[in-house]
This record gives C-alpha cells, structure tokens and sequence, in this order.
C-alpha cells in the first residue's frame, strides 16, 4: 500500500473528482463566493452583540459594546474569507475558529459583567478595564487580518498538499480508532484519570504518550470523515460512521470540554472541506452535537471535579447512569460558572492593564522564555513548574492579579511581555507564526497530518501554546511514520499549489 510519504502515480483513478463548483478541477483552485444570507447573518450577530451589551450589562460601556460588536464581524467575516479560500483547516482558520473564540472575544464577556465583582475566579477591579482590552483585542483582530488577508495573502494561499488529496482505506478508519484506543487503555492501567489528566506519569515516553493522546482520537475523526465521504460501498460508510462515533465517545470520557468542541469542529471542517455544498446541513448537525456533547461533558467534568471518578471509563460510566432531571440541574449549575468565568476572554488582559497601571512593568521576554522552556523535551527542561502562565503569575500577583488559572486571550501575551503598545504587535506574531506553520505543513503529507491532529492555535496564551505546538507536531510526525502502514493515507497531489480566482463559481456559503 501507498503511505502518504509517496504521490500516487497517474495511472491510478482520482476517487473523488470534484468540479468547478465545489471547488475546481483539480489542479485549478477557485475561490468560493459567500452567499446574500451570510452577509446577513453578520449584520444581526454585529448589530445583537451591540444591543445585548447596551441592555443587560448593568453598566453600560458604548466603548466595550461597540468593540465586541466589532469582534463578531471581524471573526465572521474572518471565517468567510477562509470558506472562500478553502482554508478552512489551515492555522489562520484556528485562531478564529478555536473552541469558543468568539465567544471569548464577544458575549462571553457579558457574563462576567452581569455577574459582578462577586463572580468566580474574578480579579479585583479588572471589570473595569474591559472596555479597553476589548478595543486593543479589536485592533489586534484587524492586524492579524491585514497580515494574512492582506500583506501575505499569496502566502496563506499556498497549498500544495489538501486534505482533499490525501485518500484512506475503509478499514484505516477502524484502525486509527483502535491505535487510539489502544493508547488510552495503555495510559489507564498504569495511571489514574483525574480532572482529565493521567497522574503521576512516570516515564518519558509516557509522558509523550499522555500529552498527546487527544490528538490520535482527531486522527480518527479525520479519517473516518474523509472514508465517509468517499465511501461508495454502504459497508465503507459503515465503517466511517463507526470511526466518528469512537472518538465522540472517547471525547466523554476524557471529559474536557474543550476537546469536545474540538472534535465536532474537526468534523465539521473536514465535511465542509470535502463537500462545501454541503454547509448548512453540516453546521445544523454540529449544533446539535456541541449542545449534547457539551450538556453531557458539563456533567462528566462536575463529578470528576468532585473526585467521583478516577479513569476514562468511570467517567462513561457517569453518562450512562444520568437522568434527566440530573442532566438538566447539572448543566444549568455549571453553565451559570461558565457564563461568569470560562468565556470572559477580556478577563486575563484587562487585569494585566490594571497591573501596568499601578506601575508594574512589562516582563520584556520573560514570559517568552517560559513558554519556550515549557515547550522542551522532560529532560532537557530546568527541574520545577516552568511555563509562561506560571512566570506571568509570579511577575504579576499582588499588583493586580490573584488568581493563577484566569482566562484570556493572545492579547494576554503580548501585554505582560511588552506593555499596551508592544503588545497589539503579538497579533501580527500570530499571524506570521501561523503562515510559517502552514508553509512547513506543506512539505509533506505526513507533516500535514500531523499539523492536522495537533493545530497550531495560539491559545490563550501565545508562547506557551506555540512552544507545544512545535514540540507536539514533532512527536506526531515520528509516530505516523512509525505506524504509516495503517494510518497514513495515499496522496494524490493537484497539479496547481496556489489558489487563484477562477470565474467558476456556483457554490455559495450559507
């Protein structure tokens, strides 16, 4: 068999041909055009974000209504730029499309000011800096869109190897589910599963094994999405379906929510890659799976957090005990933390600002420094707890921030390393960082694999993000050539590696 580290040769037959409209012949990318309806959805959402702010925060900023409306547009119309693109699994799309991002920069803030000073995990006077984090987030935004967009478009253009040409067997959608499976019944009969981590990992290979054992179930939903897709046979189908639904499952019992998100987002992006067409139907179905997934994960998390489970299947266990009335009482428990904590993205920089504002000075590269220190191989890292949210804690405590484990966004970064005005730049870092990612990643199939199931999104916190990003991509890239006999798929490379307007265009975005 082909493993993806060779094209497949001319002679064989492409299995999925698309046309124009969905994308081009091969070898001849289109762009795509975004449709009246989506247009129209932007303006609600920018005009309802406004609104809501204006309405029910109990003190109302014109400043912070009118950026978070402005977040929503930006990040929308980020998304339409990358559907038409067809960039849609590229790491521009993961700093807008992450798990909750625009939440994070828009409504999920709202939470937090209706809540109060008396709100969970919330530092002292830093609701009053929101209006500002929330406009240097908003030119942040525009600055990482100019640099992709705009100055280094052809660049973010680049693709020559697609998820569109890379090709599996049926049964290798079994087969990625069971290699993760096999990785987590490994971890779990040597280690407890608590709060979602295994504890008290004792080797380092094991401790390769425990950091990057999410990414293996990713590869299982993109195989199993690609099989589904191009399956001819019912019984390829099956088997797809089959590989979707382990991962979900899984995804219970790891019990991070986050991971949860990202798993149907993963679906989603890989549907829509390979059948644009096919939007709508594929954002409907994903609404209805963030919403089960999350109500059941609310629940999951509650009794792990309470100590009530200690492995992946007692965990499950959870899920197949509840009731309604308990499913219900929970998730409306833990969406009221949620609502005042978890998605107030504006919370970390706004308390940096508080912080710069009674005279704490920038850590000028210390927080770059933990971050690439935390992103080091166990034995080549300095012994003791090293990471840049843990060097921003010690720069910062007692001068405005109390809490070690606040919520943020990038901004965050770029504030505690280089102050109001240095920091805004950390944007365009993004930006840039993203583009040499994706310039790597199209070097060879098996390192676009392995960026796939790993990402390259900044985080909340960009260093340290980035750092394990690198360092995860790596150990992927090993272990899908170790096992590329079942995992890697053929590659059928188009003949054309730069998008280019084409006036073939039929398909619009919903």
């Amino acid at each position: 068999m082909m493993t993806g580290s060779e094209p497949a040769t001319k002679s064989l037959k492409l299995p999925l041909q698309t046309t124009c409209g969905d994308g081009g012949l091969r070898g001849i990318p289109t762009e795509r055009s975004i449709s009246s309806l989506a247009w129209v959805f932007l303006l609600l959402s920018t005009a309802g974000t406004f609104a809501a702010f204006m309405l029910l925060d109990p003190e109302p900023s014109l400043l912070l209504s009118v950026c978070a409306a402005a977040n929503v547009a930006i990040i929308l119309w980020a998304i339409y730029r990358l559907y038409a693109w067809n960039l849609l699994l590229s790491p521009m799309a993961s700093v807008v499309m992450g798990p909750g991002w625009i939440l994070s920069y828009s409504w999920g803030n709202l939470g937090a000011r209706i809540a109060g000073e008396g709100r969970y995990g919330g530092n002292p006077g830093s609701l009053d800096f929101y209006p500002e984090a929330a406009l240097l987030t908003t030119i942040g935004l525009v600055l990482f869109c100019w640099v992709v967009f705009g100055l280094f478009s052809q660049q973010a253009r680049y693709r020559r190897i697609r998820y569109e040409d890379l090709v599996w067997k049926p049964w290798q959608a079994l087969a990625t589910g069971l290699v993760a499976a096999a990785i987590l019944w490994y971890l779990s009969l040597k280690y407890e599963f608590i709060n979602g981590y295994f504890r008290d990992v004792a080797s380092h290979f094991d401790r390769w094994l425990s950091g990057t054992h999410y990414f293996f179930v990713l590869l299982a939903l993109i195989t199993s999405v690609s099989v589904i897709v191009r399956g001819k046979l019912i019984s390829d189908r099956v088997l797809g379906v089959l590989g979707v639904i382990f991962p979900l499952v899984a995804a219970l019992g790891l019990r991070s929510r986050n991971f949860m998100l990202m798993a149907v987002l993963t679906v989603a992006v890989c549907w829509v890659t390979l059948q644009p067409h096919k939007v709508r139907s594929v954002l409907l179905l994903g609404v209805v799976a963030v919403i089960v997934l999350f109500t059941l994960g609310s629940v999951v998390k509650r009794a792990s957090v309470r100590g009530q489970t200690s492995s992946i299947w007692e965990n499950l266990l959870v899920v197949r005990n509840l009731d309604l009335q308990t499913v219900i009482e929970q998730s409306l428990a833990s969406a009221a933390m949620d609502s005042q904590y978890r998605l107030a993205g504006f919370e970390y920089p706004a308390t940096i600002l508080i912080c710069l504002e009674r005279g704490a000075v920038p850590m000028y590269g210390e927080g770059l420094i933990g971050g690439l220190l935390s992103g080091l191989p166990g034995f080549l890292r300095p012994p003791g707890e090293i990471s840049e949210r843990i060097a921003i804690f010690r720069h910062f405590y007692g001068r405005g921030l109390t809490h070690g484990n606040t919520i943020g966004v990038p901004l965050t970064t770029g504030l505690a390393d280089g102050g109001m005005i240095l920091g805004l730049l950390i944007y365009a870092v993004i930006a840039l960082y993203c583009l040499m990612v994706w310039r790597v990643a199209q070097a060879s199939p098996r390192l676009f694999i392995a960026y796939l199931i790993v990402g390259a999104g900044p985080g909340d916190l960009f260093w340290e993000n980035a750092a394990f990003a690198v360092k995860a991509i790596g150990f992927t890239w090993l272990a899908l050539g170790l096992l590329g006999l079942v995992l890697m798929p053929r590659w059928y490379p188009a003949s054309s590696s730069l998008d280019k307007k084409s006036p073939c265009l039929n398909r619009k975005m919903a």
